[in-house]
């Protein structure tokens, strides 16, 4: 039994679904029966768990053979940190007591690093914390999200901006698909290997002017990117989240400008969907949500 743990998110789907096609029996963790339900549909066994609650991961992990842990962020909470300490020890009791025989963990470019990066330091926590365990353990260190670009999905279609945090505008960046982390992460439970290993996906290199430059082609339109004012980061993000969290997102997107958030190796693993493969799914995605 595959286990997969975020499975309504995007990485976490991807893995399930990766599983489920090739005919392997999976069991997905999820926070309600009405999430688990499409899962339900599509063959793949049910378990509801909060992943800050041992015991109820214990029974989800119950003759287990590999699994794919995530860490959601909750950028509700108060302080993220806090909740990827207590994600941690619920996982960490209940590996302890499974029959696992593989672990892949979500983790991220720049990993490596303990302080600075913001909320990557919540990867390295669960780096630190999962790497001495008795079964092979595979790190999955993701570039940029290219869905990363969806909060301004509207402002490319009405306005033809693109508004971009990653600055200078013309400094590429790796930037990888999460479809192309979610079928890495599914080979990577699958393969034969022994102790820590670390995979590092570096995806395509791209700057906000490809970024916008792919829209245009897509929308038939001219996109400009636009860079939004390091003085106004902070408003922005604690929108969406405490100033805690706020703050971190600030240290993370200057991390990641000032090129300390970087792979730790030279071996990379490229990514299959382009930006313009992305521009493309994330607009016909967008219509449809919003015709429905």
């Amino acid at each position: 039994m595959y286990i997969v743990s975020g499975a309504t998110g995007q990485t976490g789907s991807v893995v399930a679904k990766t599983m489920l096609e090739k005919g392997l029996p999976v069991r997905v963790i999820v926070r309600s029966e009405e999430k688990g339900k499409p899962w339900k549909n599509l063959g793949a066994q049910v378990a509801v768990a909060d992943l800050q609650d041992a015991d109820a991961l214990s029974k989800a992990l119950a003759g287990g053979k590999g699994l794919y842990l995530m860490n959601p962020t909750n950028e509700q909470a108060e302080d993220m940190f806090v909740e990827t300490e207590r994600v941690i020890k619920a996982f960490q009791a209940a590996i302890e007591n499974s029959s696992l025989e593989k672990l892949v963990v979500l983790s991220s470019v720049g990993a490596q690093h303990s302080s600075g990066t913001g909320p990557i330091v919540t990867n390295h926590l669960l780096e630190q914390a999962f790497r001495n365990l008795n079964i092979p353990t595979t790190f999955v260190r993701a570039a940029y999200f290219m869905e990363n670009w969806n909060s301004v999905l509207d402002t490319v279609k009405s306005e033809g901006v693109l508004p971009s945090f990653l600055q200078p505008l013309d400094k590429k960046i790796p930037q990888i698909a999460t479809e192309d982390i979610g079928r890495s992460a599914a080979e990577a439970m699958l393969e034969n290997s022994e102790g820590v290993r670390i995979t590092e996906l570096a995806g395509l290199p791209y700057s906000p002017n490809d970024v916008a430059n792919a829209f245009s082609k897509v929308l038939g339109k001219e996109v400009t990117a636009v860079p939004v004012p390091e003085d106004q980061w902070m408003e922005i993000f604690k929108t969406f989240s405490s100033r805690r969290n706020a703050e971190a997102y600030v240290e993370m997107t200057q991390a990641v400008n000032s090129g300390f958030v970087t792979f730790e190796t030279e071996n990379h693993i490229e990514g299959k969907v382009t930006i313009e493969d992305y521009a493309n799914k994330a607009l016909k995605l967008s219509a449809a949500q919003k015709s429905s």
